[in-house]
């Protein structure tokens, strides 16, 4: 627990720090951190070999994201859905990945590249972009921290017991009722927005879709008898044991901006 809190509090302002300065640094570092994202989901899929293909991963990964700064959304899309295909391609001639081995591989590249570029996007949101990402970051941390504490002091039913038998509905219910309550504070004290139900709501969904990219991790690594994704952070384990929560939220979010054409009124 030490470790974990100290990595937290390490890491923890020096990635809004890198989020606040935006520009090319926050693309850099998105697409590097999605890149090795990228090799650990796919050392998750029985690939324990770092060959051509695991190379082609970690490259067209953290190229199709760093692309969504200079180039339109949608050909960075195009993209990722194109070196997919080669990927599946590469792993069929290349890896022992086959059938449901491959296809849980193909799956997490697309999540992973999807959560980068609508990070990337939702950041360079003229004029609201920090305060979506800063809100989203902190509404995905809030969900995570208080369902560990309070799931951890009053456990009760478990949630998933088959995926991840820590996991408890008292946790789920506690995390979520405090990104809402983050939503509230927020509205009044933050943006000072006019729309106060708005983002209490928003930060539900983004709470229960965090904690459902949470569960899918957790699935992946129960599948493959994995425990960590990694141990690159002392106390957490690998980037994915600490971002699946953005790999559920993001690109529903980012999807769901998108679709309401960028309207930011939330915060308004």
């Amino acid at each position: 627990m030490k470790s974990r809190i100290i990595s937290a509090v390490i890491l923890a302002p020096f990635f809004l720090g890198v989020v606040y300065i935006g520009d090319l640094l926050f693309v850099l570092f998105i697409a590097a951190l999605m890149a090795a994202m990228s090799y650990e989901w796919r050392q998750l899929c029985k690939a324990d070999k770092f060959d051509f293909t695991a190379i082609v991963c970690v490259v067209a990964t953290f190229l199709t994201v760093m692309f969504s700064h200079f180039f339109d959304v949608l050909i960075s899309v195009i993209l990722m859905v194109l070196w997919t295909g080669l990927l599946a391609l590469l792993s069929r001639l290349n890896t022992p990945l086959k059938g449901r081995f491959q296809n849980w591989m193909l799956m997490g590249m697309l999540l992973i590249g999807s959560t980068g570029i609508g990070l990337i996007w939702l950041r360079e949101i003229n004029g609201m972009g920090l305060e979506i990402v800063f809100w989203l970051i902190l509404t995905i941390w809030t969900t995570d921290i208080f369902a560990f504490l309070f799931g951890r002091s009053f456990k009760g039913p478990k949630l998933a017991p088959n995926i991840s038998p820590n996991k408890t509905w008292s946790g789920l219910l506690s995390g979520v009722s405090c990104a809402v309550l983050l939503g509230f504070l927020w509205s009044y004290g933050i943006s000072d927005s006019k729309n106060w139900l708005i983002l209490p709501i928003l930060g539900a969904g983004t709470a229960l879709l965090a904690q459902l990219g949470d569960l899918s991790v957790s699935k992946v690594k129960r599948r493959f008898g994995v425990k960590d994704s990694g141990k690159l952070i002392p106390g957490h384990g690998g980037l994915l044991d600490r971002m699946d929560g953005f790999l559920g939220a993001v690109p529903f979010f980012a999807l769901s901006l998108a679709v309401s054409k960028g309207d930011v009124s939330p915060w308004i």
